[in-house]
């Protein structure tokens, strides 16, 4: 039996300057580095096409944390011929949001970044 990928599900946002939602995605980011072979790279981050996929594999329950803003904890099964390769020390995930250029200046758009509890 294969380990399964830990990480967090969010749903992360892009805003005009004026602070309209001007798109968003629902990303899996693993806590620790997974290796695939056959893309020869560190990878581990998925999105999720629509929230119809999120719901076949987390649940409703996830999926409306997720819609609702929340940073939910998950297991997934991780992708064929991945190893995991590092696990970084004790960490919670937080969203930022960065200014952008393009497509929409002077715009936001989040990211999860780990954050260090020695930090």
């Amino acid at each position: 039996m294969t380990e399964k990928m830990q990480g967090v599900l969010a749903q992360l946002k892009t805003f005009t300057k004026d602070g309209k939602q001007v798109d968003s995605e629902i990303v899996f980011h693993p806590a620790c580095d997974w290796y695939l072979e056959k893309l020869n790279d560190y990878l581990g981050q998925r999105k999720y096409p629509d929230i119809g996929s999120v719901i076949d594999e987390f649940g409703i329950g996830i999926a409306e944390k997720v819609i609702a803003g929340e940073i939910i904890t998950v297991e997934t099964d991780p992708p064929p011929d991945a190893r995991k390769s590092y696990c970084p020390g004790p960490f919670r995930f937080e969203k930022r949001g960065n200014k952008i250029r393009y497509p929409w200046p002077d715009g936001t758009k989040e990211y999860l970044i780990r954050k260090y509890f020695d930090e």
